[in-house]
């Protein structure tokens, strides 16, 4: 079992894993077709998807998290202002 701290700490990874696993799959079989190749095309595709996506996703989502936090904090004091949740307009 893992802890919460460290549950946090492989879910970017994981993540990054599964989605640069995808992308990278659907990239060549669009690139080349369903045809012969495609298994070890992506096979030698992934680990460079995943080198890139890392650090990547490590750099970004600091930002990311920063900017929802604005935006939701920015909301809910527009929404308490207003003093009607789930009014439109």
């Amino acid at each position: 079992m893992l802890s919460p701290r460290q549950a946090q700490f492989a879910f970017v990874p994981l993540v990054v894993t599964l989605m640069s696993g995808v992308m990278s799959f659907a990239m060549i079989a669009l690139q080349r077709g369903f045809g012969p190749g495609l298994l070890q095309a992506w096979l030698r595709g992934w680990p460079v998807a995943f080198a890139v996506a890392l650090p990547a996703a490590w750099v970004i989502l600091p930002g990311v998290r920063a900017l929802l936090a604005r935006v939701t904090k920015a909301c809910s004091q527009a929404a308490e202002s207003t003093g009607r949740l789930g009014r439109m307009g």
